[in-house]
């Protein structure tokens, strides 16, 4: 070979058993000098190329490797005494989660509850109306076989959601009546 023989970047790759994207980056970075007789051409004496491969394959480049090695072990023993550290550590009590307070479906109607037929009655809407409702799913109510303070039993209720849905529906339709409590 010449001292001004040139090669393309995908020949010295083949050449020299080296990656082209290694060539591409060492020629960005200036690390290698590259020529470009053609606009979309690259071309790298053969020369510079040999230069630049032998600087990478000598024992500067095996000491940074060896002291990244060195580094790298280093940080590896650091995190070992971190996790063992860690591990030594009391264990903190997982804080427990309330669990929901289920509700009463039986015994004394619950304080925020209201029958869901003497609510419709008290705002003047057909229980054959609510009943429809109540089957397609409009309403949401709660079920359960609760005693009223009278000692009627109550199998359908509203809770506060299920109040304000009931006025969400049948508010402005005649001849619902609103009370002073509206909405709900």
């Amino acid at each position: 070979m010449t001292d001004g023989e040139h090669v393309t970047i995908r020949e010295a790759a083949r050449r020299y058993r080296v990656s082209d994207k290694k060539l591409q980056r060492a020629i960005r970075a200036q690390k290698l000098r590259a020529r470009y007789p053609k606009p979309n051409r690259c071309e790298i004496a053969v020369s510079d190329l040999e230069r630049f491969l032998s600087g990478h394959s000598s024992g500067q480049t095996m000491e940074s490797l060896e002291s990244r090695v060195a580094a790298l072990e280093q940080r590896v023993a650091d995190l070992e005494d971190l996790v063992q550290h860690l591990l030594s550590l009391p264990k903190a009590s997982k804080p427990r989660r309330a669990s929901p307070a289920k509700e009463r479906t039986t015994g004394l109607l619950p304080s925020q509850f209201v029958s869901l037929l003497a609510f419709a009655q008290f705002h003047n809407v057909a229980q054959s109306k609510v009943l429809a409702h109540l089957d397609t799913g409009l309403l949401p109510v709660k079920r359960g076989e609760w005693t009223d303070t009278d000692g009627s039993v109550i199998t359908v209720a509203l809770d506060p959601a299920g109040k304000r849905a009931f006025h969400q529906i049948y508010h402005g339709v005649p001849p619902f009546f609103e009370c002073s409590q509206c909405p709900h």
